[in-house]
């Protein structure tokens, strides 16, 4: 038997004030078809409060992004914390290693050691260090690294006819998407 393929499902940061967020999100990934889900959490409140700082302080956005991406290592492990059963890995050499070993199963991606070490050393064209590229289009980089079969976009908001214009994905992410064989876009705070 094959392995299922892998689906990346970035979960919207703004998804984290839903109080019912992991039965949501649980019942959610079960009606989907079986995969090797890699779920990557946005920044959410914690990104707004680095935007606030850059705002008032001028931090720059090599600064701001950096704290961004350091912010996610507290969404992960969030994230991890309201799927008991799904495992937190921070190590992009140990997540292929265990898509490689199983055939389905669900893990939480910390892409902290992702965006500082390896995709600005391995990548031909690293995202920006900027507040041009979110965790949208991290997790767009990650499905493409991984081979993904799909990337989900769990978000607050059903897309604007135009998804990749305003503000529903960063600018970079229809680049950073680009190589992706399928790209979905639920409104997970609807259903």
């Amino acid at each position: 038997m094959n392995a299922s393929p892998v689906r990346v499902v970035k979960v919207g940061g703004s998804l984290f004030t839903l109080p019912d967020l992991g039965p949501r999100l649980r019942g959610w990934l079960n009606r989907q078809v079986p995969a090797r889900d890699v779920l990557l959490a946005g920044g959410g409140r914690w990104a707004d409060a680095v935007r606030e700082a850059d705002a008032r302080f001028g931090l720059g956005q090599q600064t701001s992004h950096a704290l961004c991406v350091e912010a996610l290592r507290v969404s992960a492990r969030m994230l991890a914390a309201l799927l008991p059963g799904c495992p937190l890995v921070v190590r992009l050499a140990r997540l292929r290693a265990v898509l490689g070993a199983e055939r389905q199963g669900r893990w939480v991606f910390c892409p902290h050691q992702f965006m500082t070490r390896w995709e600005p050393r391995n990548h031909p064209r690293p995202l920006p260090a900027s507040w041009a590229a979110t965790s949208d289009s991290i997790s767009a980089r990650l499905a493409e690294v991984l081979g993904a079969g799909e990337l989900v976009l769990l978000k607050s908001c059903d897309p604007p006819a135009e998804w990749a214009a305003g503000d529903y994905v960063d600018p970079c992410f229809a680049t950073a998407a680009a190589n992706l064989a399928c790209v979905r876009h639920v409104n997970l705070r609807a259903g």
